[in-house]
């Protein structure tokens, strides 16, 4: 009985696998393409339904499907056609197969990890009118995919003026902060630092949301004349882990890896998320993502804990030196926008009246935006 099924279960990965791949030519450069992906996608119309853009798969048909051989293929132009062993015949634009099957979901913009000053002097400033037109919403789109940040001019001092600005870019994300745009300086109706006037270490915003946003847009309405202090000051993250990971590539690791808890509590709400400080891609070893709140922790000891206090502890002695921060102080009319993923930023503490406006834009709708602009894949 066991030697039957061993050959019942050999010759099920026989149908499966009896030739597991095609080669193909694009340009002239030659690939392999797995076959049981290449018929997963045919986009025939009885296989997709392209006016939803959504595959026509049953779980029968998938089975079946995952089972069969190619019975024939060939390259005519710039089409690949295929007859598969149960009769179904696939036409695929072989441009479309080697940009899928090669790509690794990158940004085609390099990210250039700045210096303090660089954050303010690289960046274009781009003019409302410019934002309006697709053009000056790539290069606003840009600038954040390079520098992780983007500035745009001569925009009305108003929420609604931003929130139209904005929304060139893409839809405002609602948190509990507010359903679209948030206004700080002018409300008490959360127990939050932001709300005060004390000084805000440099630090990453919502690293207690599973999703924290990728965006964070910031515009200031208006500024007490007689008030002091105020400065908004601005950190590359990804800067930080490059310089980290040089000097210590241990540490570096071991922010990759250890995870700790974030929370963030108020009457009626109580938000959690654990991860680690340094997102990486598994595929490209790009940092992705930095998570950095020193003050949002909660107290729930991460694992091997000394390695993490003492990778911890090193990362936030780089954050002390001074070539890395960009200072300035917000005013009317200038609306930046920064990667919330990648920048750190925080504010001196001030006198008088500081009231300003912005709001927070998710990764999804960010990376939706980024590829209809044709700027990531």
């Amino acid at each position: 009985m066991v030697l039957v099924s061993v050959i019942l279960l050999t010759k099920y990965y026989y149908l499966i696998f009896f030739k597991m791949s095609v080669e193909l030519k694009f340009e002239d450069k030659k690939f392999s393409v797995n076959i049981v992906w290449l018929r997963d996608s045919c986009r025939c119309p009885k296989c997709y339904n392209s006016s939803c853009s959504s595959r026509i798969t049953t779980i029968d048909q998938f089975i079946t499907n995952i089972k069969i051989q190619i019975s024939s293929c060939k390259q005519e132009n710039n089409s690949v056609l295929v007859e598969w062993s149960d009769g179904h015949s696939s036409t695929y634009d072989i441009k479309w197969i080697y940009d899928i099957w090669t790509s690794n979901n990158q940004s085609k913009i390099i990210p250039h990890h700045c210096f303090g000053k660089e954050l303010g002097s690289l960046p274009p400033r781009l003019p409302i009118d410019c934002v309006n037109q697709k053009k000056g919403q790539q290069e606003l789109m840009k600038s954040l995919l390079k520098y992780g940040v983007g500035i745009v001019t001569n925009v009305e001092p108003t929420v609604e003026a931003t929130e139209n600005v904005i929304r060139c870019l893409a839809i405002p994300q609602s948190t509990l902060f507010g359903t679209a745009m948030w206004t700080v300086g002018n409300k008490e109706g959360h127990v939050d630092t932001a709300y005060l006037n004390v000084p805000l270490v440099v630090h990453t915003d919502s690293t207690y949301f599973c999703e924290s946003p990728k965006v964070q847009i910031f515009h200031m309405l208006e500024r007490d004349s007689n008030g002091t202090g105020g400065e908004s000051t601005y950190v590359d993250g990804f800067k930080v882990a490059e310089i980290l990971k040089q000097e210590n590539p241990t540490h570096f690791k071991n922010l990759t890896e250890i995870e700790i808890e974030s929370e963030y509590i108020e009457p009626g709400a109580h938000y959690k998320c654990t991860g680690p400080v340094i997102k990486v891609n598994k595929t490209t070893g790009e940092i992705y993502q930095i998570r950095f709140s020193i003050n949002d922790r909660s107290p729930k000891p991460p694992t091997r804990i000394q390695e993490f206090y003492e990778s911890y502890a090193h990362f936030v002695e780089i954050l002390k030196r001074e070539d890395l921060y960009w200072k300035q102080l917000l005013v009317p009319g200038t609306v930046l926008f920064v990667n919330n993923w990648r920048l750190f930023h925080g504010r001196t503490k001030f006198t008088g009246r500081r009231f300003f406006c912005g709001c927070y834009v998710s990764e999804s709708d960010f990376s939706s935006r980024a590829r209809v602009l044709g700027l990531i894949s």
